[in-house]
């Protein structure tokens, strides 16, 4: 398999050449995985808070189908628009294994703007959407409160919240 051979050369394909891996990765969450225990359980292995990044060019979306009919969170291309994050440090063996915790997602890898500058890191995204679909309140509610958690600013966090179904209007 391609994947495991580059994981194991210590270089990940980035669709550019290639990121120099080393020991370890660099993770950039913005959804559910903004709670850093989460992103632990799934890989079985203690990560590294470097900091917090900005994705620019891309907006968060809830348009990934869940198994239930309900939205998940999504990387979605959006010109002059960005998307708020933690980075994690995560060890390179643990790579193949979180990319299989979200099915139909990519890890690929971004630059991602942090207080210190640039740096490459990976991040979910899934090219296969559907519009029209609704999260589940609960997910939103508890993106908002992780980014809270980081102090994000109020005008991010009020952009999760504007993804909460809307009640019908009746006429």
């Amino acid at each position: 398999m391609i994947l495991w051979f580059n994981i194991w050369s210590n270089f990940m394909p980035n669709g550019k050449g290639n990121v120099k891996m080393g020991e370890s990765f660099l993770y950039f969450a913005y959804g559910c995985a903004l709670n850093q225990t989460l992103v632990e359980f799934r890989i079985n292995q203690a990560v590294k808070l470097v900091g917090k990044g900005e994705l620019k060019n891309y907006v968060l979306k809830f348009n990934r189908k869940n198994p239930d009919g309900s939205a998940r969170a999504n990387l979605f291309y959006s010109e002059n628009d960005f998307v708020l994050g933690v980075i994690y440090k995560v060890g390179k063996n643990k790579f193949e294994q979180l990319a299989q915790t979200e099915p139909e997602y990519q890890l690929t890898s971004f630059s991602i703007l942090t207080q210190e500058g640039p740096i490459e890191a990976f991040a979910f995204i899934c090219k296969h959407y559907q519009d029209g679909i609704v999260p589940d309140k609960k997910d939103v509610l508890r993106i908002a409160e992780y980014a809270r958690s980081y102090d994000f600013p109020q005008s991010y966090i009020d952009k999760i919240l504007s993804a909460l179904p809307q009640p019908a209007v009746v006429t």
